[in-house]
């Protein structure tokens, strides 16, 4: 069972308190230069590297030109334990 969720996948706690909770979680986990997996369907998944930020927008880039822009408030809301089934964002090891 995924963390801040009850066991319909419903959050137990308001998103405010969650990005508050996650933060220094995200910061540790997501890292300038990694590579980080998204489904964005099912059969579907593109691999990003974490290219830039600017103090308030995290910027993603995968190798065919599509970009995720996440504000850096939010990025603990994408890690893999925490996210809703299928938006996670989750680190590849190379």
């Amino acid at each position: 069972m995924k963390r801040f969720r009850d066991n319909t996948g419903k959050l137990t706690m308001c998103v405010e308190a969650i990005r508050t909770e996650t933060a220094g979680e995200a910061r540790n986990y997501y890292q300038i230069g990694g590579k980080y997996i998204f489904y964005i369907f099912a059969n579907d998944s593109r691999v990003y590297t974490y290219i830039k930020n600017n103090d308030e927008i995290a910027q993603f880039q995968s190798p065919d030109g599509f970009t995720l822009l996440i504000p850096l408030e939010s990025l603990g809301m994408y890690l893999p334990d925490v996210s809703s089934v299928g938006m996670e964002l989750t680190r590849v090891e190379e």
